[in-house]
């Protein structure tokens, strides 16, 4: 049996050290990329820029400043310009106003997850609210190899084949 703390943990580890490059979406998810930007093309041929590393979050975030929630998925809602100017307020906190870089990483048995970053900032995923959804994938953008999925507060089965 996978202990979902210690593989949550080994596999986000490459983070720490790294900065949080760009913050976007795909319509109300949370898109977080961390390293050096790099042109990748993607399986259908776009050609696309991301960081080093992507993290993918469907389920609710929030970020904190020394202990003060400062956003939550619900910057992500609304109508599509409403969105579109919460993602931007994002990448400015988190990338533009940087660097943010990721000193540590804890995580928990229910696919949750704390990014610990500098200037006293934090991403908390709270994984496992919704049973059989994807709750977040992480993945290195350009790479065939597997994302990998927490689904419903677990690891999906295909992220460990």
């Amino acid at each position: 049996m996978t202990n979902t703390k210690r593989e949550i943990t080994r596999r986000l580890s490459v983070l720490i050290g790294l900065d949080v490059s760009a913050v976007s979406h795909a319509a109300d998810m949370l898109t977080v990329h961390f390293g050096p930007q790099k042109p990748y093309t993607t399986r259908r041929g776009t050609v696309l820029e991301g960081g080093a590393w992507a993290l993918h979050v469907q389920c609710p975030w929030r970020i904190m400043r020394a202990g003060v929630i400062v956003a939550t998925q619900a910057v992500l809602a609304g109508s599509d310009d409403a969105v579109h100017r919460g993602a931007k307020w994002l990448n400015t906190l988190l990338v533009t106003d940087g660097p943010m870089i990721v000193r540590s990483l804890s995580a928990t048995e229910s696919g949750g997850l704390q990014l610990s970053m500098s200037n006293n900032f934090c991403l908390e995923v709270v994984s496992g609210t919704v049973p059989d959804e994807e709750d977040w994938r992480f993945f290195e953008p350009g790479s065939d190899a597997k994302h990998f999925v927490i689904e419903g507060g677990k690891i999906d089965p295909w992220s460990l084949s």
